[in-house]
């Protein structure tokens, strides 16, 4: 079972610290890992009530006051959000500097294994 490592970072240089992550099996895909991914987060996200908001997804700002009343976050409905903006480009992923395009292509994992998630920002009137 490797233990990858995830990177987030923007175009604009930002970068979040990396994060480890454990993956079941050696060989995997991106829709997979991207599976993985959000249900870890929005499963900690929902156990914390964090006001933050997460790499890949956005929930509705919780006013703090309201944080134990607001409706824990549906981790489905965000992966399918993350698999949509990976097809309309508004991210890239590289892996160990690679960038995948292919969301089912196989991908060997190793402990060695750094994913990056690379936010592009949209210009504007484009």
């Amino acid at each position: 079972m490797p233990t990858i490592t995830l990177q987030d970072a923007s175009l604009q240089g930002q970068q979040q610290s990396p994060w480890q992550m454990d993956i079941f099996e050696e060989q995997s895909t991106l829709r997979e890992i991207l599976r993985s991914r959000i249900y870890q987060e929005v499963s900690e996200y929902n156990a914390q009530k964090r006001s933050q908001s997460l790499c890949l997804i956005t929930p509705r700002p919780v006013e703090p006051q309201q944080a134990d009343a607001a409706p824990p976050v549906d981790w489905q409905i965000h992966y399918e959000q993350a698999i949509a903006a990976f097809m309309k480009k508004r991210y890239l992923v590289l892996i160990n500097g690679r960038q995948m395009t292919k969301l089912d292509a196989s991908i060997h994992l190793t402990n060695q294994t750094t994913i990056t998630f690379l936010k592009l920002i949209p210009l504007i009137g484009g």
